[in-house]
Protein backbone atom coordinates (compact mmCIF):
# COMPACT_ATOMS: atom_id res chain seq x y z
CA UNK A 1 0.00 0.00 0.00
CA UNK A 2 0.82 3.40 -0.23
CA UNK A 3 1.97 5.28 2.57
CA UNK A 4 1.08 8.74 3.53
CA UNK A 5 4.17 9.98 5.11
CA UNK A 6 5.34 14.17 4.96
CA UNK A 7 7.51 13.16 2.24
CA UNK A 8 4.39 13.64 -0.11
CA UNK A 9 3.52 16.95 1.34
CA UNK A 10 7.06 18.05 0.22
CA UNK A 11 6.97 16.10 -3.17
CA UNK A 12 3.91 18.26 -3.79
CA UNK A 13 5.33 21.16 -2.86
CA UNK A 14 8.62 20.53 -5.55
CA UNK A 15 5.96 19.63 -7.93
CA UNK A 16 3.83 22.82 -7.58
CA UNK A 17 6.84 24.89 -7.44
CA UNK A 18 8.22 23.06 -10.61
CA UNK A 19 4.74 23.53 -12.42
CA UNK A 20 5.17 27.30 -11.13
CA UNK A 21 8.87 27.67 -12.20
CA UNK A 22 7.98 25.85 -15.87
CA UNK A 23 4.81 27.86 -16.33
CA UNK A 24 6.92 31.20 -15.72
CA UNK A 25 10.12 30.36 -17.78
CA UNK A 26 8.60 27.68 -20.65
CA UNK A 27 4.58 28.26 -20.83
CA UNK A 28 4.35 31.59 -20.44
CA UNK A 29 6.70 32.93 -23.30
CA UNK A 30 5.90 29.83 -25.87
CA UNK A 31 2.44 30.94 -25.11
CA UNK A 32 2.80 34.75 -25.55
CA UNK A 33 4.68 33.65 -28.80
CA UNK A 34 1.95 31.49 -30.03
CA UNK A 35 -0.61 34.28 -29.60
CA UNK A 36 1.59 36.88 -31.54
CA UNK A 37 2.07 34.54 -34.48
CA UNK A 38 -1.49 34.15 -34.17
CA UNK A 39 -1.84 38.17 -34.24
CA UNK A 40 1.23 38.56 -36.86
CA UNK A 41 -1.15 35.72 -38.96
CA UNK A 42 -4.54 37.45 -38.60
CA UNK A 43 -3.13 40.81 -39.05
CA UNK A 44 -1.55 39.48 -42.72
CA UNK A 45 -4.36 38.20 -43.63
CA UNK A 46 -6.16 40.77 -43.04
CA UNK A 47 -3.76 43.01 -45.29
CA UNK A 48 -3.88 40.30 -47.70
CA UNK A 49 -7.79 40.65 -47.82
CA UNK A 50 -7.29 44.77 -48.41
CA UNK A 51 -4.92 43.69 -50.81
CA UNK A 52 -6.68 41.28 -52.61
CA UNK A 53 -10.09 43.82 -52.54
CA UNK A 54 -7.79 46.76 -53.73
CA UNK A 55 -6.75 44.38 -56.49
CA UNK A 56 -10.15 43.70 -57.33
CA UNK A 57 -10.92 47.04 -57.76
CA UNK A 58 -7.68 47.84 -60.02
CA UNK A 59 -8.59 45.09 -62.34
CA UNK A 60 -12.51 46.79 -62.27
CA UNK A 61 -11.04 49.96 -62.70
CA UNK A 62 -9.15 49.08 -65.84
CA UNK A 63 -11.87 46.90 -67.11
CA UNK A 64 -13.95 50.17 -67.14
CA UNK A 65 -10.94 52.09 -68.60
CA UNK A 66 -10.61 49.16 -71.33
CA UNK A 67 -14.02 49.14 -72.26
CA UNK A 68 -14.61 52.80 -72.52
CA UNK A 69 -11.04 53.41 -74.75
CA UNK A 70 -12.87 50.28 -76.75
CA UNK A 71 -16.05 52.18 -77.05
CA UNK A 72 -13.63 55.28 -78.01
CA UNK A 73 -12.06 53.36 -80.53
CA UNK A 74 -15.20 51.94 -82.18
CA UNK A 75 -16.40 55.74 -81.89
CA UNK A 76 -13.63 56.77 -83.68
CA UNK A 77 -13.55 54.16 -86.51
CA UNK A 78 -17.02 54.67 -87.43
CA UNK A 79 -15.94 58.44 -87.34
CA UNK A 80 -13.31 57.77 -89.69
CA UNK A 81 -15.49 55.50 -91.70
CA UNK A 82 -18.27 58.00 -91.93
CA UNK A 83 -15.83 61.00 -92.84
CA UNK A 84 -14.37 58.74 -95.60
CA UNK A 85 -18.06 58.09 -97.15
CA UNK A 86 -18.34 61.37 -97.23
CA UNK A 87 -15.47 62.42 -99.33
CA UNK A 88 -16.09 59.69 -101.21
CA UNK A 89 -19.81 60.74 -101.83
CA UNK A 90 -18.10 64.64 -102.52
CA UNK A 91 -15.16 63.04 -104.83
CA UNK A 92 -17.86 61.14 -106.58
CA UNK A 93 -20.05 64.24 -106.76
CA UNK A 94 -17.20 66.59 -107.74
CA UNK A 95 -16.09 64.37 -110.57
CA UNK A 96 -20.11 64.01 -112.03
CA UNK A 97 -19.97 67.45 -111.85
CA UNK A 98 -16.46 67.62 -113.63
CA UNK A 99 -17.89 65.38 -116.24
CA UNK A 100 -21.27 67.03 -117.01
CA UNK A 101 -19.47 70.24 -117.30
CA UNK A 102 -16.50 68.13 -119.52
CA UNK A 103 -20.07 67.15 -121.57
CA UNK A 104 -21.27 70.73 -121.91
CA UNK A 105 -17.96 72.60 -123.14
CA UNK A 106 -17.68 69.26 -125.96
CA UNK A 107 -21.43 69.78 -126.49
CA UNK A 108 -20.79 73.28 -126.91
CA UNK A 109 -17.55 72.75 -128.60
CA UNK A 110 -19.14 70.51 -131.11
CA UNK A 111 -22.26 72.16 -131.85
CA UNK A 112 -20.18 75.57 -132.67
CA UNK A 113 -17.92 73.24 -134.95
CA UNK A 114 -20.99 72.17 -136.23
CA UNK A 115 -22.21 76.15 -136.90
CA UNK A 116 -18.82 76.52 -138.56
CA UNK A 117 -19.36 73.29 -141.03
CA UNK A 118 -22.82 74.92 -141.65
CA UNK A 119 -22.07 78.02 -142.80
CA UNK A 120 -18.94 76.98 -144.95
CA UNK A 121 -20.75 74.40 -146.46
CA UNK A 122 -23.70 77.33 -147.21
CA UNK A 123 -20.72 79.58 -149.00
CA UNK A 124 -19.40 76.60 -150.76
CA UNK A 125 -22.92 75.39 -151.90
CA UNK A 126 -23.78 79.43 -152.72
CA UNK A 127 -20.15 79.40 -154.17
CA UNK A 128 -20.49 75.94 -156.60
CA UNK A 129 -24.47 77.37 -157.18
CA UNK A 130 -22.66 80.45 -158.62
CA UNK A 131 -20.58 78.69 -160.50
CA UNK A 132 -22.96 76.11 -161.70
CA UNK A 133 -25.36 79.04 -162.72
CA UNK A 134 -22.25 80.93 -164.45
CA UNK A 135 -21.64 77.39 -166.40
CA UNK A 136 -25.15 77.47 -167.12
CA UNK A 137 -26.58 80.85 -168.23
CA UNK A 138 -23.02 81.16 -169.67
CA UNK A 139 -22.11 84.53 -168.49
CA UNK A 140 -21.45 85.56 -164.84
CA UNK A 141 -24.37 86.49 -162.65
Amino acid sequence: MISLNATIFVQVAFFLVLVFVLNRLMIQPIHRVILQRDEAIRERELGLDAASEELRKMAQAYESRLRAAEADAQAARKALRERASREAHEAFATAQEEVAELRRKAREQALQELEKARKDLKKQAEALSFEITTKVVGRRV
